[in-house]
């Protein structure tokens, strides 16, 4: 494997004599395809929008992106700070939400974040958490420790059954994506690392492989996770054992929602521990 290209990728553009250029699928022109790729998934949406439901106070959307969870939310009325590590992800929700006085977008690393406020719903969708090594996720563990509540709720989603099944083998196929003048044909590669623990994954559009020619191969590199894994995580970081329930979704992914609370010294939490 070269960089983040696949083998099977990188020998599907030699034989067409394409030269390769990586983009980060979360960066640049990476994100208007991200965002076509997810941005008419409504999975997880339901969720969410219960649990804000029951909280009056702030909500903090890590990892956001386009806005995916965060403009529901802040259309259904709630007050949300969104961050993301990545600007060009941030600028689609913007322009979805121009000067929204509800919305506060940051810049900001979800492994290590100082916002100076506190939230009473702290989220992570779209199985964002498997960006993360497990040093990371500790320091994210301790970032939203550092901006809870007391009774504040910590929520995120990680695949399960059949669909965590699927990331543990590597894929090579053909798949159709919505683009600005109708459906297009995409490559998609992935190819396990580290002994199945972590995976790579390549997105190349079909009609790009023109012979000689520069190719965009976007790509991402996600950790391979169960939610016992995570739950054994929270449970270690100070955090209840985490309640583990099923997401419905219309493509029949197979989603699973952890939502947990901070059980351990108060001390340890932000200076509003004492409120």
């Amino acid at each position: 494997m070269t960089g983040s290209i696949t083998d099977a990728m990188a020998a599907r553009l030699e034989t067409v004599g394409a030269v390769p250029r990586e983009q980060d699928l979360y960066a640049g022109d990476g994100t208007d395809f991200y965002e076509r790729l997810v941005g008419s998934d409504r999975a997880e949406i339901r969720e969410f929008l219960a649990l804000a439901r029951k909280v009056e106070g702030l909500i903090l959307d890590v990892a956001a992106g386009g806005g995916r969870l965060t403009i529901p939310l802040v259309r259904s009325g709630k007050r949300v700070t969104a961050i993301d590590l990545s600007d060009d992800m941030l600028s689609h929700l913007r322009r979805a939400l121009p000067d929204h006085p509800m919305l506060t977008c940051v810049i900001a690393d979800m492994r290590d974040f100082s916002l100076g406020l506190w939230y009473e719903l702290i989220i992570i969708g779209a199985t964002s958490i498997t960006l993360l090594d497990r040093v990371g996720r500790s320091r994210l563990y301790a970032s939203v420790r550092r901006h809870l509540t007391p009774r504040g709720v910590f929520a995120f989603t990680v695949a399960g059954g059949a669909s965590a099944q699927s990331l543990t083998v590597a894929r090579d196929q053909e798949l159709s994506v919505p683009g600005p003048d109708g459906d297009e044909t995409y490559l998609f590669s992935q190819q396990l690392e580290e002994e199945g623990a972590a995976r790579i994954v390549n997105w190349v559009r079909a009609s790009d492989l023109a012979a000689g020619g520069e190719v965009t191969v976007l790509t991402s590199r996600l950790r391979v996770l169960s939610h016992e894994t995570l739950s054994r995580e929270l449970v270690g970081a100070g955090f209840a054992e985490p309640a583990v329930t099923p997401v419905r979704t219309e493509r029949g992914e197979e989603i699973l929602l952890l939502t947990t609370t901070w059980v351990g010294p108060a001390e340890q939490m932000g200076d509003h521990a004492s409120d």
